[in-house]
């Protein structure tokens, strides 16, 4: 059984070692994303929840050969996590919903674990370049008692009512707390995963994708930033915040496959096409009927 299989993977090494393959398609995908800030983490006011986002869209361009290739998958994607608001006794009264839409272009190297004809697994390193479409945190909550940090400005609002032990809130639905021009309008992501290739037929391939990805900067401007340093009457508590996400996607693609010495592997011997040769003529006879004509 072992020889069986070990002959399989070697047949299908050295078709795979014959051909290049090219493919262009479309993938749609979620991702699970993490908003990691200090500054959260610390408020007693919010805890984060696990929250799901769509990539709605995307095209790919891949190139293999041997051993390795690059795939390029520019999308939108959708990032940012929920939180839920909780009030002096723990309970949850509300959402903070930290949303990003990014136009997401990542340049993806793809180091092949197996070369098989028909079934690419290859381990990935991206570096994604984004844009930002639409940024904004959002905040709703019911009427309750709720704990602020000393250093956070309490609205001056009417239904804000500071208390020995909390802070009275009215309700509030949707309301704008950070806008988009409190964020940076671009930011890199390294991301490392796994993707699957798996040639359907000469010409279609359905693929797999998974990735961990890692935001290198802190998304919002410095302006902002300085705001949440504040001793007194900041919007926020400060921290270092990174967006991380795990993003699963899957693709069709349609596939230009170049395959080298097609003709002597499925023949063995080159195709020779022949071409008519032109009737020949006896120039001399006819010279001589026209002769004896003319006599």
């Amino acid at each position: 059984m072992r020889l069986i299989f070990s002959l399989i993977l070697l047949v299908g090494f050295k078709h795979g070692y014959s051909q290049n393959v090219e493919s262009f398609g479309v993938f749609g995908g979620f991702n699970v994303p993490v908003t990691f800030d200090e500054g959260l983490n610390k408020d007693p006011r919010y805890e984060g929840k696990v929250t799901f986002r769509a990539t709605p869209v995307g095209f790919t361009y891949g190139y293999d050969r041997v051993g390795f290739g690059f795939v390029l998958t520019p999308s939108l994607t959708k990032i940012g996590q929920k939180f839920l608001v909780k009030n002096t006794v723990g309970g949850d009264v509300g959402i903070r919903d930290v949303q990003m839409d990014y136009f997401n272009l990542p340049v993806a190297l793809k180091l092949h674990l197996n070369d098989l004809s028909f079934f690419r697994l290859s381990a990935v390193a991206a570096l994604n370049f984004t844009y930002l479409l639409n940024g904004r945190e959002t905040i709703s909550y019911s009427a309750s008692k709720q704990t602020y940090p000393s250093s956070v400005l309490i609205p001056s609002e009417p239904g804000y009512t500071k208390v020995f032990d909390g802070v009275l809130v009215p309700e509030v639905n949707g309301l704008e707390y950070v806008s988009k021009n409190q964020y940076n309008p671009f930011q890199l992501f390294a991301a490392v995963g796994l993707r699957s290739d798996f040639d359907l037929s000469d010409e279609w391939s359905i693929n797999f994708d998974g990735r961990a990805n890692f935001g290198l900067f802190d998304p919002r401007k410095k302006d902002y930033i300085e705001q949440l340093q504040q001793t007194s009457n900041a919007p926020g508590l400060y921290g270092v915040r990174h967006e991380i996400y795990l993003s699963a996607e899957i693709g069709i693609a349609r596939i230009f496959q170049i395959k080298e010495k097609f003709a002597s592997k499925n023949s063995g011997k080159p195709i020779v096409t022949h071409r008519p040769s032109a009737p020949k003529h006896n120039n001399k006879k006819i010279l001589t009927k026209k002769k004896k004509k003319k006599n």
